[in-house]
């Protein structure tokens, strides 16, 4: 598998298998467009390399890491931004021995969840991405409560091309978890021409 391939090919191929599966609760309900005033950018920002791809730690979270499972975020705003781009990620680019684990702590029970297993299962990733990782941006947070968030997280990669990842995550057993939609009615990943003004940047190291 090429360089960036796990990072966008598996999120299509989990979204593609979840909307396979036949039956399940239904995607949770709405949430609340936050105001400019309700926005707060991560505090204490800092860095670490999961599988050759920097991702963001601060004092919202996470507050733990073990192995390929990051956990320990605020149930805020700015916890819940940075548990869907850890989630995301690590989901992504696990490798075979890594992924379980990651499923089971980071991804919200259900069927969406077991789709994606029997997705990621066909598929053999054994390397950190060793060439031109994509480089998290920063993310917008488009609607949120205090169960349930939607996050848009923004990348750029090495030929100069930027995507926009949507993702919702729910608050589940004491942390943010990604969920993992069972039908799903747009594209999780879309190619942007540049981030949004009212992105929240996170500049890597």
């Amino acid at each position: 598998m090429t360089p960036l391939r796990p990072f966008r090919i598996i999120v299509a191929v989990v979204l593609s298998a979840a909307a396979l599966a036949a039956c399940g609760s239904p995607d949770p309900g709405p949430t609340t467009t936050p105001s400019s005033a309700e926005v707060r950018s991560p505090t204490g920002l800092r860095w670490h390399t999961f599988q050759g791809v920097e991702l963001p730690i601060a004092d919202q979270g996470p507050d733990r890491i073990d192995g390929a499972v990051a956990a320990g975020f605020d149930r805020n705003q700015a916890g819940a931004g940075l548990a869907a781009i850890h989630a995301s990620v690590r989901m992504s680019v696990a490798t075979d021995p890594q992924w379980p684990r990651v499923g089971q702590q980071m991804l919200a029970p259900g069927p969406g969840r077991d789709a994606w297993a029997t997705a990621r299962a066909q598929i053999s990733i054994t390397d950190p991405i060793a060439d031109g990782p994509p480089k998290i941006l920063g993310y917008r947070i488009t609607g949120y409560t205090d169960t349930a968030a939607d996050v848009q997280v923004y990348a750029a990669y090495p030929d100069n091309s930027a995507t926009c990842q949507t993702i919702r995550v729910l608050w589940h057993a004491g942390n943010w978890r990604l969920h993992v939609p069972i039908n799903p009615t747009t594209a999780p990943v879309t190619a942007v021409t540049a981030p949004p003004i009212d992105l929240i940047p996170l500049t890597p190291r």
